[in-house]
């Protein structure tokens, strides 16, 4: 890795892993140059303004446990930020659910049978566990566990099989680890009753916003910061070709606006998708390595936008629908996380719906996607077809979500193995590490990176979001 002469580096990938990295070269004075693919970076943190209305891939909070990184994210914003109150719940049977669970809220909400059914389910798992303890081996295995059947099926078992389209047996329990708050039905009554001000897995009640602009601007704050810095930003540029000589990355080929340029530089950053990127390098990987990358899936999602005529649909940033008869699995409304985020008197609702590049809802046409969205709002009750405004619009993610399966963690383990065969060449962040981090992991993934490398520090990039902590 870098010596005393190392004073350059090529990063693959403009997302918040990829930008926070090349922002901390450029401040060292290393000749740094970002590569990528779309016409704006940010990656999934990208945002968008037509007709007024600014609009985000879904719904996104910036916030961390450590407050020398809120600190940096307000550096980034220069000055245009705000704190949101956060509100998160589940829809399901026309009734609201908090999110996190509130004992109180599932006791008054769910029918005195179903109440009566999850509280002895949970007494049964519990007696059960007690004589032969049920492995963390699946996500199925993990929730059950914790909260007994009835609750399971509730709400964790039907969202989780309708967006990621597998069975919940076929998941691994590092899903559930990191993204369900509590620890067990117990804790949620705990909580509930006695309201602790600091636990270890409390869920972000506070969060940081853009007050302008989406969430966008801190990719554009980066930006910024970058070209101060004499840091170079190369859009509309597509990874051709990593080329190599004796374990060593001599330079990248890049596509950019049909021409095909190369670039050299002492080393490499790669944020990009390791699927993406292995195929690239050289003349390809060894067979284990070939099969390893076939073995790692991506889900992507379709988010649909909806202009309403009215100025807020609910007062939630996003609401999870589990009802697998309806498609939508999830909304964001971005008024609630901007004021300014729409003309006034509207608002705008982004309707999720996971898919696989290919599939049936995937190559559907935008018109019959917005209809689509537009009748599962309508049929679950949250507003009235004439509120629904022409100038709706789609747009398709294809590496949304890596898919924790049972196998994925051999898989990633055989694939950086292999990335570490080069000298100069380190793959981190969300799409670089296959993790499923928030924006603020994928951010310190960033700075552990340029950290490792500036000074020869002995922090590992790939431990960031990697434990069994809750994500927030």
């Amino acid at each position: 890795m870098p010596d005393a002469t190392t004073r350059s580096i090529t990063v693959f990938g403009g997302g918040l892993a990829g930008l926070s990295a090349a922002q901390k070269f450029t401040a060292a004075g290393w000749d740094v140059t970002v590569l990528e693919i779309e016409p704006k970076v940010g990656g999934l943190a990208s945002s968008w303004t037509r007709d007024g209305y600014t609009f985000d891939h879904g719904p996104h909070r910036l916030y961390s446990s450590l407050e020398s990184l809120n600190d940096h994210f307000k550096e980034v914003l220069d000055g245009n930020w705000h704190y949101r109150d956060r509100l998160s719940r589940i829809y399901m049977q026309k009734r609201f659910f908090d999110y996190p669970l509130k004992a109180s809220n599932v006791v008054k909400s769910l029918s005195p049978w179903l109440l009566f059914r999850s509280f002895a389910d949970y007494a049964a798992v519990r007696v059960r566990n007690a004589v032969r303890p049920i492995p963390d081996d699946n996500f199925e295995n993990w929730v059950i566990k914790r909260f007994g059947r009835t609750l399971y099926d509730l709400f964790f078992g039907m969202y989780t099989r309708k967006a990621w389209g597998i069975p919940c047996t076929e998941i691994s329990a590092d899903w559930a680890s990191q993204r369900i708050s509590l620890l067990s039905l117990w804790d949620t009554v705990k909580k509930t009753l006695f309201k602790p001000k600091n636990t270890p897995r409390t869920y972000v009640s506070r969060f940081l916003y853009p007050k302008t602009g989406g969430i966008g601007e801190l990719g554009r704050g980066y930006e910024r910061m970058i070209l101060r810095d004499g840091g170079r930003i190369e859009c509309n540029a597509r990874v051709h070709k990593v080329n190599v000589e004796k374990g060593h990355i001599t330079s990248v080929t890049y596509e950019q606006n049909g021409e095909l340029k190369e670039h050299s530089s002492d080393l490499y950053l790669s944020t990009i998708p390791l699927t993406m990127l292995v195929p690239l390098i050289g003349n390809g990987p060894p067979p284990e390595v070939d099969r390893a990358i076939n073995g790692l899936i991506h889900k992507g999602i379709i988010c649909v936008y909806l202009k309403l005529d009215r100025p807020q649909l609910t007062p939630d940033h996003w609401v999870y629908i589990p009802e697998e008869h309806i498609a939508v699995h999830r909304i964001s409304e971005f008024t609630n996380f901007s004021e300014d985020a729409a003309p006034e008197g509207k608002s705008m609702v982004c309707a999720e719906i996971t898919s696989t590049p290919g599939d049936e809802r995937w190559s559907m046409d935008d018109a019959d996607l917005i209809k689509l969205a537009g009748a599962n709002l309508v049929e679950l009750g949250l507003l009235s077809k004439d509120e629904v405004l022409d100038g709706g619009f789609v747009k398709r993610v294809d590496y949304a979500y890596p898919i924790y399966d049972l196998t994925y963690r051999g898989h990633v383990r055989s694939v950086m193995d292999y990335l570490k065969t080069f000298d100069n060449m380190v793959s981190s962040g969300r799409q670089g590490l296959f993790r499923y981090g928030n924006m603020d992991h994928s951010i310190a993934m960033g700075h552990a990176v340029a950290r490792r490398l500036l000074e020869n520090s002995a922090i590992d990039h790939e431990e960031v979001a990697a434990g069994e902590e809750y994500f927030g």
